[in-house]
C-alpha cells in the first residue's frame, strides 16, 4: 500500500484537512472545526478522521505540512509574552520613535500601537558598530553579563537582541545572544540578524521584537503538535509553511515564528497558479472567503507577488511575504446596525465557537452565513463538516432582529442587504488592489475557493465587472491542498549599499546568499539536481528612499541590470532616470526544492444524477431554482443560472444571466452575459 501526504489550513473557523496516495493520486478532504483555545487540538483530530477515511495508519503518512493563522492571532489578540530588548546605548526608544508617519492621515482618532516591547523592558548596552562595518565602540561583556543576571531575576521568558547595524557586521548581536542563551537557559532568545539582517532601524528593531513576543507560546504550540502527531504515530518530516509560500521544518520555524504570518492563504494564492497554470486564464484574482477574513490576491499571468514587508495589525514585519490583502469579512461576519441605522458587517466574526445562529450552538448573531441561507443560497444540508446541519429558522429569527425588524424589512431583503454590504467592501479592497498594479478589474479572472468564495464570488464578480469566475475542484479546502504541492523553500536577504555597476560585488553577495541556502537544502536531503535559487536585488536611484526588486536570471554575469531596473521603475512609477546612478540595497535568493509535481486524481464524476430544486431569492425575487451536487458535473457539461452547485466542501452560486461550463480537469468555469 502506497504511502499519503497530509495537508492541513488551520482557520479561525474550520480546520482543512486533505490526503493525496502518492502513487495513485487519490485524494480526501476533510474540515474540522477550529479550535481557538488550541488549535493542535483541532488539527489531531482532523488528522485522525483523514486518515480513518483513507483507511490508514500514522505509519503511512510520508509528509506533514501545515499552514496556520496562529502566530497572525497572537499578535492580533495580543495573547504573546512580555519581552525584553537589549539594544546599542542611546536606540533604546526606536520603537517609539517609529517613522513618525501618522497610520491614518486624515483621522486623528487613529493611533499606533504600543510597542510589544515596554520601555521599561528596553536596556541599553555600551557598543557600537558604524555604518561601515567598523567597530566603534566595543561590546561592554561585563555589562551584558550583569543584565543578564537582571533579566533572570525579573523572569523574562523571551529577550530580543537588537543592535545597530546587526544587519551588516552581526558579531555584536552574535556574542550578545550567546551571552544570554547560556544564561536564561529557559527564555526565548532571538537578535535581530537572525531574524532579518536588513538595514532600516525600525523594521528590523520591530521584526524581531514580533518575533521574540511570539516565540515561547509558538514553541509550546509546534512542540505540543509535534508530539500529539508522533502520538498518531507519524514520523514522517513536519513541515510548516511561511508568508512566503515556502516549507520550512519544525526547528527552523520554532525559532523564526514571526515568518509564518499569513502562511496557510500564502500556500494557496501560490498554489492556485499550479492548479490552473494548463488553462491559460491571463490576469487572476484569487478570492479566498473563509469563516472570519477574505485574503484577495492579485496574479499577473498568474503568477503571484511578494511583499518585502507587511504590516500585521500595525507593526512592521520586514520579511518576504506573498502579496495578499486580508479583509475583515467572511461567513462568520456579523452583521447589526450603527448608531444611524446603517448596515454594517464585520470585521467582528462569530468564529468556530459559537458560530453563526445557523450552526445551532448557542450563537444568535446574525451572520453572512445566515442571510445566504435565509435566501436559500445554501441549504439546510450544506454543513461544511459531517456533523453539521443548518437551522433555517434560527438563521431568519437573527436576520430579523438585527436587520429586519429595525428597519421594516422581510427577512429576504433584509438577507439580501446583508450580503450585498459585505460583498461590496470585499469588490472595493479587488479593485483598489488591482488599480495600484496596474490592473484593470474588469479585465481579471476571479477564481474563487474557500469555504465561502464560491458562494458570493459572482457577486462580486459582478460589482467589479468581471465576466469570467473559476471554482477549481474541492475549492472548501484549496489552501490545505496546495500546501502537498508547495515546495521546500527559505528567503536568505543580505544588505550591501553597492553601486549596481559593482558586478564582483553583486556576485559575491548572491554567492554568500546561495552558500546559505545550499547548506540548507542539503540538510533537508534534497539532491542537488532538485535544488533551485531564484535571485533578485532591491535598487533605488541614488537619493531615493524606496527600493524596486529586479530579477536576477544569472548572478555570475549581472549585465542587464540597469535596463531592468529602468524598465521596471517607469513601469511601477510612471517614470525613469537614466542618467541618474543605481544603487544595490538588499540581495535576496530564495532556495527551494523544485520535485516532481506530486499527480492528484480528479474525482470521478456519478453522472445521471438529476438536480434537486428549490426556491432562491435573487434580486428581489423568488427563483424556482435547480441544485446540482458537483459529483453529477461531467467534464464538458454546461448548466445555465440560476441554479446551485453542492458538494463537500462549499457551495457555489450561479445567479441568472451567468452560465457554468465544466472544464475536462472538473474545474468550473463561470461567464456573465457571454463573457
Amino acid at each position: 500500500m502506497s504511502q499519503i501526504r497530509l495537508g492541513i489550513d488551520v482557520g479561525g473557523t474550520f480546520t482543512d484537512v486533505a490526503a493525496v496516495e502518492e502513487d495513485t493520486g487519490a485524494i480526501w478532504h476533510h474540515k474540522e472545526r477550529s479550535t481557538p483555545d488550541d488549535p493542535a487540538r483541532a488539527i489531531l483530530s482532523g488528522t485522525a478522521q483523514v486518515l480513518a477515511l483513507a483507511g490508514r495508519t500514522g505509519v503511512d503518512v510520508a509528509f506533514f505540512g501545515h499552514g496556520t493563522t496562529v502566530i497572525t492571532n497572537m499578535i492580533l489578540e495580543r495573547k504573546g509574552t512580555r519581552l525584553a530588548m537589549v539594544t546599542t546605548r542611546g536606540f533604546r526608544d526606536v520603537l517609539d520613535l517609529g517613522r513618525q508617519a501618522r497610520p491614518h492621515v486624515y483621522d486623528y482618532r487613529v493611533g499606533r500601537p504600543a510597542p510589544l516591547a515596554a520601555r521599561r523592558d528596553r536596556y541599553e548596552i555600551a557598543e557600537r558598530i558604524a555604518a561601515d562595518g567598523q567597530v566603534v565602540t566595543p561590546l561592554d561583556e561585563d555589562a551584558l553579563a550583569s543584565l543578564a543576571r537582571k533579566l533572570a531575576e525579573e523572569g523574562y521568558p523571551a529577550v530580543a537582541v537588537c543592535f545597530l547595524h546587526g544587519y551588516l557586521a552581526p558579531e555584536h548581536e552574535r556574542r550578545a545572544a550567546a551571552l544570554l542563551r547560556a544564561a536564561l537557559p529557559q527564555a526565548f532568545v532571538t537578535a535581530s540578524h537572525e531574524v532579518a539582517p536588513e538595514y532600516r532601524e525600525f523594521e528590523r528593531f520591530a521584526t524581531t521584537a514580533l518575533n521574540g513576543f511570539v516565540g515561547p507560546r509558538a514553541g509550546r504550540y509546534f512542540a505540543a503538535l509535534e508530539e500529539g502527531l508522533r502520538g498518531l504515530g507519524i514520523a514522517a518530516p513536519l513541515y510548516t509553511v511561511t508568508s512566503n509560500a515556502g516549507l520550512v521544518d519544525m526547528e527552523t520555524v520554532k525559532a523564526v515564528p514571526v515568518r509564518t504570518a499569513l502562511s496557510g492563504p500564502a500556500a494557496g494564492v501560490r498554489g492556485i497558479g499550479r492548479v490552473l497554470a494548463r488553462h491559460r486564464l491571463g490576469d487572476l484574482v484569487t478570492f479566498d472567503v473563509g469563516g472570519t477574513s477574505t485574503d484577495v490576491a492579485i496574479l499577473p499571468d498568474g503568477a503571484a507577488g511578494t511583499a518585502r514587508a507587511r504590516e500585521v495589525d500595525g507593526h512592521p514585519v520586514l520579511a518576504p511575504m506573498v502579496d495578499i490583502e486580508v479583509i475583515g469579512s467572511g461567513g462568520g461576519s456579523i452583521a447589526r446596525l450603527d448608531p444611524g441605522g446603517a448596515v454594517l458587517v464585520g470585521p467582528e466574526s462569530a468564529g468556530a465557537d459559537p458560530g453563526p445562529a445557523a450552526y445551532g450552538r448557542g450563537g444568535t448573531a446574525a451572520t453572512v452565513t445566515d442571510a445566504a441561507l435565509v435566501l436559500g443560497r445554501i441549504g439546510a444540508g450544506a454543513g461544511l463538516t459531517s456533523d453539521m446541519r443548518l437551522d433555517r429558522a434560527a438563521a431568519e429569527a437573527a436576520v430579523l432582529q438585527a436587520v429586519g425588524d429595525p428597519l421594516g424589512l422581510s427577512a429576504p431583503d433584509a438577507a439580501q442587504g446583508i450580503l450585498a454590504i459585505s460583498t461590496a467592501g470585499m469588490a472595493r479592497t479587488i479593485r483598489t488592489a488591482a488599480l495600484t498594479r496596474g490592473l484593470e478589474p474588469e479585465r481579471l479572472c476571479l477564481v474563487a475557493y474557500g469555504g465561502a468564495g464560491p458562494l458570493l464570488g459572482a457577486e462580486v464578480a459582478m460589482a467589479l465587472g468581471i465576466a469570467r469566475m473559476i471554482v477549481p475542484m474541492a475549492p472548501g479546502t484549496l489552501c490545505a491542498r496546495a500546501i502537498l504541492v508547495s515546495d521546500l523553500a527559505r528567503d536568505y536577504s543580505l544588505t550591501r549599499l553597492t553601486p549596481l555597476e559593482g558586478a564582483a560585488d553583486l556576485t559575491a553577495a548572491f554567492h554568500a546568499l546561495r552558500e546559505e541556502g545550499e547548506a540548507w537544502l542539503g540538510q533537508e536531503g534534497v539532491p542537488k539536481p532538485e535544488q533551485a535559487f531564484d535571485c533578485a536585488v532591491e535598487c533605488r536611484y541614488a537619493g531615493q528612499s524606496f527600493e524596486i526588486a529586479v530579477p536576477v536570471a544569472d548572478p555570475s554575469h549581472p549585465a542587464g541590470l540597469r535596463v531592468a531596473f529602468d524598465h521596471r521603475h517607469a513601469q511601477t512609477q510612471g517614470f525613469s532616470l537614466p542618467d541618474r546612478p543605481v544603487e544595490a540595497v538588499t540581495f535576496r535568493v530564495r532556495a527551494r526544492s523544485c520535485r516532481p509535481a506530486l499527480k492528484m486524481a480528479a474525482t470521478a464524476p456519478a453522472t445521471g444524477r438529476s438536480p434537486g430544486r428549490r426556491q432562491v431569492y435573487f434580486d428581489g425575487a423568488d427563483w424556482e431554482t435547480a441544485v446540482w451536487h458537483r459529483s453529477a458535473l461531467a467534464p464538458g457539461a454546461r448548466i445555465e443560472g440560476p441554479c446551485i452547485v453542492e458538494e463537500d466542501t462549499s457551495t457555489t452560486v450561479i445567479p441568472p444571466g451567468w452560465a457554468c461550463h465544466v472544464l475536462d480537469d472538473g474545474t468550473m468555469s463561470l461567464t456573465h452575459g457571454g463573457g
